[in-house]
């Protein structure tokens, strides 16, 4: 048994061939490991290749070079296929179903025997809340309802991985609350949880760990803790100290800025700037006040994607 839910390597894609010039691929050598028991979030503006990640994973397409593998087998697998619970982005209803009558049909799709098939929904309807709509028609819910629908379908088959692919977006913020709930129960549930979105926020709170597609390349993966964690250091400076705040602008500076009549200023991680500061809170006592410098996923994914834009330009100008 294999000790990742989800094992990438060198995954890519390339839609279509024009003989006149070289396609850019979709998704670029992704190697990706996601190991058992976390909610991962996927991030990347639009047009990242987010979706054509999950389709190569639920093996709706083929990969152009690479391998992918999902609990330990190949994604068509057929046996891992029954272990996936799967909700793709702005999923189509048949307006005309009642919420039952979709999820008996699905439950024949998934081979669920007839004897548990009543129960099982049920108890998706349950976990979603949802069973007092169960009879009414999927015509007349909202996006938020049918979001929850897709959720419900998703864990008819009890699965061990949830794939879902933006299921937070179009939702008010009950909407997405309510999502946010479910996804939650099934971690602690046991269910490993994989999911797109780009609801920076939404993700922050949710998430054990994190990618950063760009581009259709993965430029960083981890535990999300890990990669906000301390990058430098603030220093706060009383008012009527200009002087030290003067003294102390070194080039690993990286801003500054007036705070509630005192001086706020932030440092890369330099160890021997480090020992200056703590020299200097000695001397001048509670006029310094020295702390960790952390980002939330919000600025550490747009400073991510701004470098690598940045890299991107330096290696097409030959620089």
């Amino acid at each position: 048994m294999s000790e990742y839910v989800i094992s990438t390597e060198n995954l890519s894609k390339t839609y279509g061939f024009l003989f006149w010039k070289k396609e850019k691929p979709s998704l670029d050598k992704l190697t990706l490991k996601i190991p058992k028991g976390v909610v991962f979030g996927f991030l990347g503006p639009n047009g990242a290749g987010k979706t054509t990640t999950i389709k190569l994973f639920m093996d709706l397409i083929k990969p152009s070079s690479g391998t992918v593998s999902i609990l330990g087998k190949p994604a068509g697998d057929i046996e891992v296929k029954r272990k996936i619970g799967f909700l793709p982005d702005a999923p189509a209803f048949s307006q005309y179903l009642k919420a039952y009558e979709f999820l008996m049909i699905c439950a024949k799709l998934l081979r669920i025997p007839s004897s548990e098939r009543k129960k099982r929904i049920e108890e998706v309807l349950a976990k979603v809340k949802m069973t007092e709509y169960a009879k009414s028609k999927l015509g007349g819910f909202s996006r938020g309802m049918l979001q929850r629908i897709g959720i419900a379908q998703a864990m008819l088959n009890k699965p061990e991985i949830l794939i879902l692919d933006e299921p937070l977006t179009g939702l008010d913020p009950h909407g997405r609350q309510e999502l946010k709930d479910i996804i939650i129960a099934q971690k602690k549930a046991g269910t490993n949880v994989f999911f797109s979105s780009h609801i920076l926020s939404d993700v922050e709170t949710m998430c054990d760990q994190i990618g950063i597609l760009h581009r259709g390349k993965l430029l960083c993966h981890g535990e999300l803790n890990s990669l906000l964690s301390e990058k430098g250091c603030r220093v706060m400076i009383a008012a009527g100290k200009e002087d030290i705040a003067k003294e102390l602008m070194p080039d690993s500076i990286k801003s500054h800025k007036l705070n509630n009549g005192g001086w706020e200023l932030e440092f890369d991680e330099d160890e021997k700037f480090k020992e200056k500061l703590n020299l200097m809170k000695e001397k001048e006592g509670n006029f310094i006040t020295i702390m960790p410098s952390t980002e939330n996923l919000e600025t550490f994914f747009f400073r991510t994607i701004e470098n690598n834009i940045k890299t991107v330009n330096l290696n097409a100008e030959g620089i």
